[in-house]
């Protein structure tokens, strides 16, 4: 006999966040082996979940373009569990202290250095009056395995005053949305190794000659400004990052 899948309905509040956390609980709840869980069709899932096809529809849509599951006419909506359980995916999830949280460590964020510098930065460009600078250790279980650099546009920081301090606590996606009137749209980043520089090694207690990943950032809101220009630092073997390819 085949097995019935438990669903809880969705409240409506916040409808379409809670459809897909609804949605990915689901796919955890019901894998068996990390094998493919296959949804039931929308019609009958969405009136299990208490919400509109179109809602749904709109859930599945998003949950496929970040490869949780796929969509066919002849095979139905098939999910991944090995994909939702994934942490540190670097496509989807750009706030390094939720990614160690979701590792299972207990996180600590520790600032270096909060302030305005003067002068230009090369990528935010030489029309820049200058940038507000972010510097924080990040650590897992106390253990220092990431260091972090944000140089935000100064075109944005203009009347945030004493709220420059939120940046200790905040991530500068955070801090940008809530204090700044504008939001991330998405990042360019590359990828690279090198050896660590001195004021770097003692800041993740890295041994002589040891190599790190880093990640150069340039961030840009939904008009396309160029609003952030990022540097993170992460100490080799620390966490398991990972990002997903999809076919066009």
């Amino acid at each position: 006999m085949k097995k019935k899948i438990n669903i809880i309905p969705v409240e409506n509040s916040q409808i379409s966040y809670k459809t897909k956390c609804a949605v990915i609980d689901i796919i955890r709840e019901n894998a068996v082996d990390g094998k493919p869980v296959k949804l039931p069709n929308e019609e009958e899932l969405s009136k299990r979940l208490g919400v509109s096809r179109n809602v749904l529809r709109d859930v599945l849509i998003s949950l496929e373009k970040i490869g949780y599951l796929t969509r066919r006419r002849s095979k139905g909506t098939i999910a991944n569990p090995k994909i939702v359980n994934a942490t540190c995916r670097l496509d989807i999830e750009p706030e390094l202290f939720k990614n160690i949280k979701a590792c299972g460590y207990k996180v600590c964020v520790e600032t270096q250095f909060l302030g305005f510098v003067f002068e230009p930065d090369e990528i935010l460009g030489s029309n820049e009056e200058g940038y507000l600078s972010a510097e924080k250790v990040f650590y897992a279980d106390d253990v220092p395995i990431s260091y972090g650099i944000d140089h935000i546009s100064s075109r944005f920081t203009k009347s945030i005053g004493d709220n420059m301090l939120q940046l200790r606590t905040l991530s500068h996606y955070a801090f940008l949305q809530k204090y700044c009137n504008t939001t991330m749209a998405y990042s360019m980043g590359h990828i690279d190794v090198t050896m660590a520089e001195p004021w770097l090694k003692e800041s993740l207690n890295l041994s002589d000659n040891e190599p790190v990943i880093v990640i150069e950032d340039e961030g840009y809101n939904h008009d396309h400004e160029m609003v952030v220009h990022s540097y993170m630092y992460y100490k080799k073997g620390a966490l398991d990052l990972k990002f997903l390819r999809k076919s066009w």
